[in-house]
């Protein structure tokens, strides 16, 4: 399953709940307002026929009249009035139709006594009627009154349009801040989630020791905060044994690696001295890079030493000099002027810059020189004249136990090394292609390692 967005299903979730809610409301309110019009229009027309029924009167030779008063009776007779009764017998015959005739009598419920129809077909005009069921001089008698409208939702259509047209965008409105303000609460109840992800992105092997917070995260994550906290601490347990075995283990070989070397010495076969010594000092070398591995990753590790760059690497390729000349090549150092101050550690510098030296010795042509500049931005690029490295094999140059040439000595552990000593700084080591031939090594340091000159006065007063 591929990951989603918490946040953005939260966010879908939510908008879909709001959009059927308002459905669902708008909805309600077009039923009720239906509702609403029809009830209010039944109880006009009933309260009329109740009037007429109080104006009904049956004569002692049984005839029947409406003596409404002539403000009434003129109403009900106007062509131009909506309203239209009729009077009928308990067999629904006409006894009384004081005004244009009026529809069949429909059937009586106990319940709804509002009816309707249209009397041209699909034409705009419909009728609205009741009938009013009424007793007088003993006589059973039906009293209809209906309206004539070309508008059979007026009431609900009005409260319609005055609801779309006063508050209906409104509604729009306060949906949007609705959802902005519920996806606010949500992001705000996640936003622990965010730190701590941001926090367990930086624990590694240099700071192995921090642990998720578990005052300010919600319950419902506090398991899983626990958890992962519990589980940091067996790899801390883990890494820390492995680091210790490893110091401890190369510790214990220098020993009888010495004691070997210095018996070789005494042996009366130089030749065969001589290849065990090549292979004893490879294995030297081998444990000086675990120690150096080992220190590395010591939490004492520090990194706020400030230095003079070119003085520092002036004093590092001295110590490569003779080795430069045993092999006929020669160390040239370019110096950065203005001098750089640099807040780093000088023994991982040290070890770096002094693997990517003995490499380029190593690989640079008899005859040549290995060339060293230092940067005005306090970066180092140790330049040879050897073959180079092919592009397509430069992204596996710092891993380990790698060897471009099989048949050299050495454990490939070299330039991985150099790769993990620039992690641990807070910088990065790069190769490409030098000017003419051979290879570049460079190695950068992040900017805020770099000690401005005023800064560097400051720390020279607090030093004397």
């Amino acid at each position: 399953m591929r990951p989603y967005s918490l946040l953005r299903r939260i966010a879908f979730g939510l908008t879909a709940t709001i959009v059927i809610a308002s459905l669902c409301a708008l909805g309600w309110l077009y039923l009720k307002t239906k509702w609403t019009d029809a009830g209010l229009r039944e109880q006009a027309l009933l309260d009329q026929a109740r009037v007429i029924a109080k104006y009904l009167v049956v004569n002692g030779n049984g005839s029947v009249e409406v003596k409404l008063p002539s403000r009434l009776a003129d109403a009900y007779a106007s062509p131009d009035s909506p309203y239209h009764y009729a009077v009928r017998d308990a067999n629904g015959q006409f006894v009384f139709d004081g005004t244009p005739a009026v529809g069949s009598l429909p059937a009586l419920t106990a319940g709804r006594k509002l009816y309707d129809y249209d009397p041209d077909g699909l034409g705009p005009l419909h009728v609205f009627g009741v009938a009013l069921q009424t007793v007088v001089g003993q006589r059973t008698f039906f009293i209809q009154v209906e309206q004539q409208t070309q508008q059979p939702g007026f009431a609900g259509g009005a409260a319609l349009d005055e609801f779309v047209t006063d508050g209906g965008w409104l509604e729009i409105l306060f949906l949007f801040v609705l959802l902005g303000l519920c996806l606010w609460i949500v992001k705000r109840a996640i936003a622990p989630l965010t730190r701590i992800s941001k926090l367990a992105e930086t624990i590694g092997p240099a700071n192995s020791g921090v642990r998720l917070p578990t005052d300010q995260v919600p319950l419902e994550i506090l398991p899983l905060v626990r958890s992962m906290n519990a589980a940091l601490d067996r790899l801390e347990q883990g890494l820390r044994r492995q680091r210790e075995f490893n110091a401890n283990a190369a510790h214990q070989l220098r020993t009888p690696l010495a004691v070997l070397m210095a018996n070789l010495d005494s042996l009366n076969e130089p030749e065969i001295a001589g290849l065990l010594r090549a292979d004893v000092e490879h294995m030297s070398r081998i444990v000086s890079q675990l120690l150096l591995v080992a220190r590395l990753e010591s939490p004492s590790f520090n990194v706020d030493e400030v230095i003079d760059l070119n003085a520092a690497v002036a004093d590092i390729a001295a110590g490569f000099a003779p080795l430069a000349l045993a092999s006929e090549k020669t160390i040239e150092l370019s110096r950065s002027n203005p001098p750089v101050r640099l807040r780093t550690s000088s023994f991982a510098l040290r070890a770096a810059l002094g693997n990517l030296i003995e490499n380029a010795i190593q690989h640079t042509p008899r005859g040549t020189s290995v060339r060293i500049r230092v940067t005005s931005r306090g970066a180092i690029e140790v330049v040879d004249s050897g073959p180079g490295i092919p592009a397509a094999q430069r992204a596996a140059v710092f891993e380990r136990f790698w060897r471009g040439d099989r048949n050299t000595s050495g454990a490939g552990l070299g330039l991985a090394i150099v790769e993990r000593i620039m992690k641990a700084l807070h910088g990065s080591v790069s190769v490409g292609d030098a000017p003419g031939r051979g290879a570049v090594f460079r190695l950068a340091f992040p900017a805020a390692a770099v000690v401005s000159s005023e800064r560097s006065n400051e720390l020279t007063l607090a030093a004397s």
